[in-house]
């Protein structure tokens, strides 16, 4: 019986890894990357907003910032993933033209220090419904390193509250 109960238990314990996105594996695309860029959302959590001006009846209202600490970044690719299934899935990816609009960064060089923001990233939906998002960074440093940064970002499917 004993055999049984600790395989039994053993077995609970793996069905936990990865049930949440804040523990979830990274997706393989950062694998070799080194961790360095820094990425914030502000508000956190977000919760839905309703405004008659906007098309969808449901808006959840944040903006992103990314930030390289110490030298300065040439962004190679940035996007978004969204948690389901239990795993990360790409949602968006774009590539250095397209960062360095949405983030109002010149060329796609980021300069060691200076944060860098896309201010009107919102998810719209008709639905009220929660989820997680996650934006990532890649770049390459001035000596050449290959480097990467994520920020999580957690929707909630209830409205703001005053």
């Amino acid at each position: 019986m004993r055999p049984l109960l600790f395989l039994f238990c053993h077995f609970s314990c793996l069905l936990c890894v990865a049930q949440t996105p804040l523990d979830a594996p990274l997706p393989n695309r950062f694998d070799g990357l080194q961790p360095y860029l820094q990425i914030n959302h502000f508000p956190t959590p977000v919760y839905a907003t309703t405004d008659k001006d906007v098309k969808a009846q449901y808006q959840w209202k944040h903006t992103t910032s990314v930030l390289s600490p110490a030298q300065n970044i040439q962004i190679d690719a940035c996007g978004a993933y969204i948690f389901y299934n239990k795993q990360w899935n790409l949602r968006v990816n774009y590539d250095t033209k397209q960062c360095a609009k949405l983030f109002d960064c010149k060329k796609g060089k980021m300069k060691k220090g200076q944060p860098y923001t896309f201010k009107d990233n919102w998810r719209t939906d008709n639905r009220l419904y929660g989820g997680w998002a996650m934006w990532y960074f890649i770049g390459t440093s001035e000596t050449g390193e290959k480097v990467y940064g994520v920020g999580k970002l957690d929707t909630v499917g209830e409205l703001f509250k005053d």
